[in-house]
């Protein structure tokens, strides 16, 4: 399931956080940059309030891709259950030397790279982390006024990040001035955490960490005990009707090696929506469903109309509140108006499916 991972700057806010439900502490001084760094000091004080009750992370800094800098930092926050480490702007080499000198740390305490999505992200260094001994990494981004974390990186390639990770055995989470309508757009991605900070405050990212802001944003993501259920009675209905991109599809040779236009509509059954819902992070978006249509146009080639909708309909169903969804994928230039097909899926059979 996802973990909320909670950025704070000490004991204090590591109480509030661990009240709020988040199931990673993660030590930072906002203040300092986009990793910056807590003293060790305030470290041990956070170990010592937290006692074991979550996990606590604490990151080594903003800090140049200079091998001996970066071990002395990280070896100075060894006491963490996991040390996070920004991979900043650098060549691949300078990156892939700072990689290798933490490699004796690695089986000390658990550790994290830090991939940032405005910062030159390298995904072909998730190999050698794997390799070095790290246990995991995450999307964060280096620049906290510019925007949220899919303004830099699409849905889509964020969901990469995410399977390549996974394929390597490497925990992996997102993060980077994320707010609550995004819960339900990464969500679908399945990262091990999403990590926060800003929503977690009273007014910049720097000032205090509240107890309600916690919560709200708990409530949020996805428990295991709703994962899977099954629903009954009333449902509402969100859609997404004539939305055309080019992909590249057809299992003809002239098809290939071009994109056409596919126009795609989808409804989905929800959850009814709840009478006091005020804001988009409390109901299904159908931003989610746009974001899932997006990732299939940047996916490279298809054959055939039926995998794009099943794909689709996979994607829509892995949010619970989805009870069914009907998908429709037609080519548009093949002579008719429209050619294609329409699907509908409902919860039941996805879970059977995968049982």
């Amino acid at each position: 399931m996802i973990r909320l991972l909670a950025s704070v700057t000490g004991p204090e806010e590591a109480e509030i956080v661990i009240e709020g439900g988040a199931d990673f502490v993660d030590l930072k001084d906002p203040r300092l940059g986009a990793l910056g760094a807590a003293t060790p000091a305030v470290l041990v004080a956070t170990l010592r309030a937290v006692a074991g009750r979550r996990p606590v992370s604490a990151v080594a800094g903003d800090l140049p891709m200079e091998p001996a800098v970066v071990v002395r930092e990280v070896t100075a926050r060894l006491a963490a259950d996991y040390v996070k480490i920004g991979l900043f702007p650098a060549s691949r080499e300078a990156r892939s030397a700072v990689i290798e000198a933490l490699r004796p740390l690695a089986s000390r305490t658990r550790l994290i790279a830090v991939i940032f999505a405005d910062g030159d992200p390298d995904f072909d260094l998730l190999p050698v982390l794997a390799e070095a001994g790290f246990a995991g990494a995450m999307i964060d981004t280096l620049g906290k006024s510019s925007g949220r974390l899919t303004a830099s990186l699409s849905p889509a390639k964020l969901g990469d990040f995410v399977r390549r990770s996974r394929a390597l055995g490497l925990m992996s989470g997102l993060a980077g001035s994320l707010e609550p309508p995004d819960v339900a757009r990464l969500a679908v991605l399945e990262p091990d955490y999403l990590g926060f900070r800003g929503a977690l405050t009273e007014g910049p990212r720097d000032g205090p960490v509240t107890l309600a802001a916690v919560r709200a944003i708990r409530a949020l993501i996805p428990s295991e005990a709703a994962a899977g259920t099954a629903t009954s009675g009333a449902s509402d209905r969100i859609f997404v009707r004539d939305f055309d991109l080019p992909l590249e599809i057809g299992a003809y040779g002239h098809e290939r090696g071009r994109k056409q236009q596919v126009r795609f509509s989808v409804e989905a059954a929800i959850d009814p929506i709840a009478p006091d819902a005020r804001s988009i992070g409390a109901v299904y978006s159908y931003d989610v469903i746009i974001d899932a249509i997006r990732a299939l146009a940047e996916s490279g080639h298809t054959d055939l109309v039926e995998t794009l909708a099943l794909d689709l309909a996979h994607t829509i169903l892995a949010d619970t509140r989805v009870r069914e969804v009907t998908v429709r994928v037609e080519k548009l230039e093949l002579g008719p108006r429209a050619v294609g097909v329409e699907i509908t899926r409902r919860r039941e059979t996805v879970e059977a499916r995968h049982s």
